[in-house]
């Protein structure tokens, strides 16, 4: 009697998709763009071109990408070929496997990536940024203030003086 191997092959399932996930957050932002283009589309199959267009690829990048993807085993080249409609060399024609199909069911940021450290980090900074800038502002509005009441308590600078000086520092 053969034995059950179900979960075995559940458990290479979820480490290839482990897998896949990790080298979709190492890498381009564009492999996701084209899960995402096959994701929204009517169609089950997609021209080179017509990829390129919905996920925003350069020209120069999208072969490499649609490529990788293939090895990777979330696409296949349907071996039909297609000739865009601006004319040039026919364009290849690709469809999602259903590894990928499964793969972007189950998987949460299949289609956008997962905030990474890096990110985190980045956020941290600007808001860090932003709260010394705000105090700066803060203390720059003190000091404007502290100058007006000097001046307004000094016998060398006249009412007039001091007007026009909270006008220029706009001070109330």
């Amino acid at each position: 009697m053969p034995a059950d191997t179900s979960d075995h092959d559940d458990e290479d399932r979820g480490a290839q998709m482990d897998t896949i996930e990790r080298k979709l957050n190492q890498g381009s932002q564009h492999r996701r763009s084209i899960l995402a283009a096959f994701a929204n589309a009517d169609e089950s199959e997609l021209n080179t071109s017509i990829l390129r267009e919905r996920a925003d690829v350069p020209t120069g990048s999208a072969n490499h990408h649609l490529v990788t993807m293939e090895e990777w085993g979330l696409i296949e080249d349907t071996e039909e070929r297609e000739y865009p409609a601006g004319g040039g060399r026919p364009a290849r024609i690709w469809r999602l496997t259903e590894f990928a199909e499964e793969f972007i069911e189950t998987t949460d940021t299949a289609l956008s990536p997962p905030p990474t450290t890096e990110t985190a980090a980045r956020v941290a900074a600007v808001e860090n940024r932003l709260e010394t800038v705000e105090n700066q502002l803060d203390d720059q509005e003190k000091i404007k203030k502290a100058l007006v009441l000097l001046a307004s308590k000094s016998d060398a600078v006249s009412d007039e003086n001091v007007a026009k000086m909270r006008d220029l520092l706009d001070v109330n």
